[in-house]
């Protein structure tokens, strides 16, 4: 059974960092710098198959005024099942738009699976799970496809 080494914990972690950044700073177009060529993403902004597909909505999401928005995130779980590197994030989601900005939009998990390509770990596959304020992400979600302003 191969064991998570610190090593692959620090990469893994700045994985996630690296895609709360971009996204939090305006850089979306970026993410699928971040993911597998076959990456799956699926969550409350619909599902997301290969990294065109990212890219694409990266691109479009730098051009959406998405208002000031934090990803805070921590309590990374990280196991090999099966041979596949797997982890779970909790995060909180803040966003401007929301009556009290200073209350999360959302808490959650990401539930990720990694896969090491050209000697690096990408995403694999990330499911964005709201455990709490799930309606909120979901609005979200609908007014940044709308285009609209938050």
């Amino acid at each position: 059974m191969r064991r998570v080494t610190p090593e692959i914990r620090a990469e893994i972690e700045q994985l996630v960092a690296e895609h709360h950044w971009l996204l939090d700073h305006g850089q979306a177009d970026q993410l699928y710098t971040l993911y597998a060529r076959d990456a799956v993403s699926t969550g409350p902004m619909g599902t997301m198959e290969g990294r065109d597909a990212i890219k694409s909505w990266g691109e479009k999401r730098v051009q959406v005024d998405a208002g000031l928005v934090r990803h805070f995130s921590g309590g990374t779980r990280l196991a090999f099942v099966d041979g596949v590197l797997c982890g779970t994030t909790y995060y909180m989601t803040f966003r401007d738009s929301q009556a009290d900005p200073l209350m999360p939009a959302s808490v959650g998990e990401f539930r990720e699976q990694y896969v090491e390509q050209d000697g690096r770990w990408l995403i694999h596959r990330r499911e964005i799970a709201p455990i709490f304020g799930g309606a909120n992400a979901a609005a979200h979600a609908q007014r940044l496809a709308a285009g609209a302003k938050p």
